[in-house]
């Protein structure tokens, strides 16, 4: 029971809950202020302007705030009186439906922020059609009530950024923090004899892309605003993290060695130190709860010595074994990344000043600015841009939506079908057929849910259930799409509940609708596809460009702090990009499973060069004193010179070594002398390197 209170905390210390609360208190004194004054049909009204605009509201950096509020209210008021005005004549609202998708598609080459700004506009499109104005005067008394609510929800929401500025920061950087923690805990797996290697080390790729996106995220927030003393503190908390991060990622260089080590006590201890790393990680998202907070570095001293102590008997008696001296190496990594916890910790804390790390690094570099400015839209009028193909499916496939509600009006309504296509509609494959199932599954449980609301609950009731509804569903809209659906069925059939009683029709022609746009979104789906298999040669190729520029920065002797770091990162980046890629790419029709299986080989494969390229700054750091200087530069500048050749994404294969599959296995660099050990892992960097560079140049690959 003791651990109830900290589970909850950190069930509910989460930045997409916190950013649905404060969506769900917007529009509901939105609504309250102008119910108050105008009754409830003009609440409603305005609550409408307030639940488009607020589509947008996510947990950004203040600057970009301000600009993506701005955006938003403007995108939700043209296209309510664009959706409200062009009704009176019905080729212009087919124009105006067809407008819609096509602009909605063309704005996504901006980025996936853009996307929620995409919804906006469908939503506040939709959403007028389902209102009813006998004249254009009833429609400008409709927009007028719409853009009153859409400009007090953008002032609510920028208000609230400005004033929650750095706890917004705080839950972004909580977010990394988590992840990172998700990230020791699939690591810790490999480390269990029990578990299917392969299985083990998929789930630890994936853990490090999600990862890597959460990193991205609070890196764009946090080194955007960095003249305060909290500021500064945030920003070494971050850092810190990377250092832990790229200790933990270093020790996995000798995974392949360790999966297969018959050493069942030693594994199993190096899982549990790895769980005890997690927990604390976890453990110290809580301070972030407090813009003040207080954290105490806990060392794991008793563990960390009594690992070491089993390593080192385990040399004892065999001093010369490979494998224990991979086991030397991990837990030699896994000790000091737990130094870099407590040092983690320590810029947690209040109570210590900010360093001066940041102050020697420039990071704007680090930082992932958006592509901006209309020349971008410009350039997607091309039949091979995929922004342009991902708008003209849309703008069909809506345009179609409509005329067969036109055709059948008495089976299918038109905001309902055509909220569901855009809702599920992405501009790759994978995406929309995952949305089109939990729309499908979310609708019935959310109507479901509506029905037996209204059946037994007061009014009262039933008016917080909607606002509780919206901000759920805005909440898990980046996280769990099906729970978004839910909460936007349960939301939407309640409002509809007050402006008219007859919910029982409503629901089954919700149900109707859905499928009616699940459906159309499959079929267009097909149309002008972009399909992943056309951009994997140019992903693989930045990979190999980018795994060289991480070589040539980590294979030094000294290692510039800025060059190395942001190589690193961009490396990483490149790792999760094509796991990223691979997922979506099993989901698309007639994958090429021999396609599929090379890229996953290619993926761990990198995932170990990474690995192995970020353990060369942590040999010197644990093993400097005792190197050669001299010998050790010479060796590492041979090794980089044929590692970035080999990597270079246009040379030619050469791998005179033959099909290396797997590493390991050095008899005679089997020593444990500085010297010796620092030649054992160019050995494995330099295989490492030709093993990548084969597999992405696999004709099965360039062919995909």
């Amino acid at each position: 029971m003791a651990a109830l209170p900290r589970s909850v905390s950190l069930a509910v210390f989460r930045a997409h809950i916190e950013n649905g609360l404060s969506v769900g208190i917007g529009v509901g004194l939105t609504g309250l202020a102008v119910g108050f004054t105008m009754g409830l049909p003009a609440a409603i009204a305005a609550a409408t302007g307030a639940v488009c605009v607020s589509i947008s509201d996510r947990t950004d950096p203040l600057r970009q705030k301000i600009w993506i509020m701005g955006f938003a209210f403007l995108s939700a008021c043209f296209f309510t009186a664009l959706s409200s005005f062009s009704r009176f004549s019905p080729p212009v609202f087919i124009a105006a439906v067809a407008f819609t998708g096509l602009w909605c598609g063309l704005i996504s080459a901006y980025g996936k922020w853009v996307m929620s700004l995409a919804m906006t506009c469908v939503l506040a499109f939709v959403f007028a059609i389902g209102e009813y104005f006998p004249t254009v005067s009833d429609a400008a008394d409709h927009l007028m009530l719409f853009v009153c609510g859409a400009l007090t929800y953008t002032t609510y929401a920028v208000m609230v950024a400005w004033l929650f500025d750095d706890r917004g920061r705080r839950l972004l950087l909580a977010e990394a923090m988590r992840a990172f923690a998700d990230y020791l805990r699939a690591k810790a797996a490999l480390y269990n004899p029990d578990t299917e290697g392969t299985a083990a080390f998929r789930a630890l790729i994936d853990a490090h892309a999600a990862l890597a996106d959460r990193l991205q995220t609070a890196r764009d927030s946090l080194f955007a605003r960095r003249w305060y003393r909290m500021q500064l503190k945030r920003i070494d908390t971050l850092i810190a993290l990377l250092d832990a991060f790229e200790t933990v990622l270093s020790s996995d260089a000798d995974f392949e060695t360790l999966r297969n080590a018959p050493q069942r006590d030693l594994l199993w201890r190096l899982n549990g130190f790895v769980h005890q790393m997690a927990d604390e990680i976890e453990h110290l998202t809580l301070a972030l709860r407090f813009r003040h907070g207080h954290a105490a570095p806990l060392r794991h001293a008793e563990e960390s010595r009594q690992l070491l102590e089993m390593v080192s008997t385990a040399q004892d008696a065999a001093p010369n074994d490979p494998v224990i001296h991979a086991f030397a190496a991990t837990a030699n990594k896994l000790v000091l990344a737990d130094t870099y916890v407590a040092a983690l910790a320590t810029a947690l804390d209040n109570a210590t000043p900010p360093s001066t790390v940041a102050a020697g690094l420039d990071l704007d570099l680090f930082r992932q600015d958006g592509p901006r400015g209309l020349g971008l839209l410009l350039r997607q009028f091309r039949w091979r841009a995929p922004a342009f193909r991902y708008a003209v499916r849309l703008s069909l496939a809506m345009t179609a939506g409509l005329m067969l509600t036109i055709a059948f009006p008495r089976f299918a309504q038109a905001n309902w079908v055509l909220l569901t296509i855009a809702l599920i509609m992405r501009a790759n494959y994978s995406v929309t057929r995952q949305r089109r199932w939990d729309r499908v599954t979310g609708t019935l449980i959310g109507c479901a849910l509506a029905v037996t609301f209204i059946n037994t609950l007061p009014a009262p009731m039933l008016l917080l259930l909607i606002l509780l509804a919206v901000g759920t569903s805005h909440a898990y809209g980046l996280v769990a799409y099906r729970i978004t659906a839910i909460g936007a069925s349960i939301s939407a059939l309640l409002l509809l509940h007050f402006v008219d009683p007859s919910v029982n029709a409503q629901f089954f022609e919700r149900i109707v609708d859905t499928l009616i746009g699940a459906g159309l979104s499959w079929a267009f789906s097909h149309l002008l596809p972009n399909w992943e298999r056309d951009d994997l040669p140019r992903t693989v190729r930045a990979l190999l460009a980018a795994d060289a520029a991480f070589a040539d920065a980590a294979l030094r002797l000294e290692h510039g702090r800025q060059r190395y770091r942001l190589a690193r990162k961009k490396t990483l980046d490149a790792v999760a990009q094509l796991s990223g890629a691979i997922r979506r790419l099993a989901d698309e029709p007639n994958s090429n499973r021999r396609a599929l299986a090379s890229l996953g080989e290619l993926l761990g494969a990198n995932y170990l060069l990474a690995s192995d390229l970020s353990s060369m700054p942590v040999l010197v750091k644990l093993r400097a004193p005792e190197l050669d200087k001299p010998s050790a530069e010479a060796a590492i500048a041979q090794v980089r010179e044929r590692v970035v050749s080999l990597l270079q994404p246009d040379a030619a294969q050469d791998n005179p070594n033959g099909d290396v599959s797997q590493r390991g296995g050095f008899s005679d660099l089997h020593g444990n002398g500085a010297m010796e050990v620092l030649a054992r892992r160019l050995a494995h960097i330099e295989q490492a390197a030709r093993k990548v560079a084969r597999l992405a140049r696999r004709p099965v690959i360039e062919a995909v």
